[in-house]
């Protein structure tokens, strides 16, 4: 900064801050002015320190900085405004500067001390007036500034969300790609074997040299390998098709548990496997009829494949604070901590012979459209519980958070 002569009389007054003000109180004022000088990059005003001096633009351009961090700071707008003045706020608030102001440009101000300042307000009610109107204008501008900074930043977000929006939607239709890459893998590697079974049994009929029991027993077995290709077929188009329209209706729960089980059970005589059932529950929900028999059949597949000919699986239906609670419990092989904890993930099998392993998946997306919580209770060695509660006609809906009290194992 260097001093320099002061532009002469007759320029000054014909600025904004000097209009209106006598010529002789005018120049009582500019006698207390200096003339400064300051080269490009040159702090004018240092931020953070109490403030000295009151600045009036002569020419040039001001940039205004902000400290963010110790060695970064941010622009928050420029001051070109000859004959504005710029630093009064700190001199009347007696407060450390809150930015600080440095010339963009070679500039030149005008620079009257704090005590000479406060003198003139004092004594030239027209120079106060002027000074109070400089600062509406500033702050007005200020507001100006800052409101179209912010609708520059939330333009620049909402073309931000776009694009990431544009990202997910490009992310899913891949992961979609993935999975449905995986779904044709699991129907090649699953679907082969009972269609190579009815395939084969299919040309020993045709071979016609076969007695009428033995044929019966190819028959029989080509059933079978058509209800296991149907079951598979289900799981995959269930799993497709989810977020489907519910169909929900009041059911009284134990006459439809009960069908269920009419329905499961023979597949359980086959085999000679014990199925048991207890239905305690007599009051009703709302449920979709076909959508909860696929849970049902599901869990009760799997225990079909885990109990191996031996065992026994039970139904069971209760009424707990929330609703209906309903148990389908096998005394199988139970399960470790790792499967018991990636039982409802996609395409995750275990101890298991065939199938997609979507059957449990599927179970946990119907139960959840159905606003219900299932959880599994498990030991390895003594057998799996499926714990399924759903809200009741008259009950409170299930919170999500609130975790199923656990029940011991009944030996059957």
């Amino acid at each position: 900064m260097k001093l320099l002569e002061k532009p002469p009389f007759e320029e000054l007054e014909n600025w904004k801050i000097f209009e209106h003000i006598p010529e002789s109180e005018l120049h009582n004022i500019l006698n207390k002015l200096e003339y400064r000088h300051y080269n490009h990059d040159e702090s004018i005003i240092r931020e953070d320190t109490l403030g000295d001096h009151l600045f009036i633009l002569a020419s040039g351009k001001v940039r205004i900085e902000k400290k963010v961090s110790s060695n970064r700071s941010e622009l928050l707008g420029f001051y070109d405004k000859v004959g504005g003045l710029f630093g009064e706020m700190a001199l009347l608030e007696d407060k450390p500067r809150s930015a600080g102001m440095i010339a963009d440009t070679d500039c030149e101000v005008l620079a009257v001390s704090k005590d000479d300042f406060l003198e003139l307000v004092n004594s030239v009610p027209l120079f106060t007036l002027s000074v109070a109107k400089n600062i509406a204008q500033f702050l007005r501008e200020t507001d100006d500034r800052l409101i179209n900074k912010l609708k520059k930043e939330n333009d620049d977000l909402r073309h931000m969300n776009y694009l990431l929006q544009e990202t997910q939607e490009e992310l899913i239709g891949k992961e979609r790609l993935s999975l449905i890459g995986r779904m044709a893998s699991t129907i090649l590697h699953d679907m082969k074997n009972p269609m190579s079974t009815i395939g084969g049994y299919a040309q020993l009929i045709k071979m016609k040299k076969h007695s009428s029991e033995q044929l019966a027993k190819y028959a029989d077995i080509i059933a079978k390998q058509v209800i296991q290709f149907t079951s598979m077929t289900q799981d995959l188009l269930s799993f497709a098709q989810g977020g489907e329209q519910m169909r929900l209706k009041s059911v009284q729960m134990a006459d439809y548990l009960q069908e269920c089980c009419d329905s499961l059970v023979l597949r359980f005589d086959e085999q000679g496997i014990a199925f048991e059932r207890d239905l305690a529950f007599k009051g009703e929900a709302r449920i979709d009829n076909g959508r909860f028999f696929r849970v049902l059949e599901n869990i009760a597949i799997n225990a079909l494949d885990i109990l191996n000919g031996e065992g026994t699986f039970t139904v069971r239906s209760q009424e707990v604070e929330t609703g209906v609670r309903i148990i389908l419990e096998d005394n199988g092989i139970g399960m470790s901590e790792e499967v018991k904890e990636n039982a409802f993930k996609e395409f995750y099998t275990f101890g298991k012979r065939k199938g997609t392993g979507l059957g449990l998946a599927i179970v946990k997306r119907i139960i959840d459209e159905h606003d219900g919580i299932i959880s599994i209770e498990t030991e390895e060695g003594v057998g799996s519980k499926f714990i399924i509660d759903l809200p009741a006609v008259g009950y409170n809906l299930l919170p999500k958070s609130k975790h199923q009290i656990p029940i011991p194992f009944d030996n059957h």
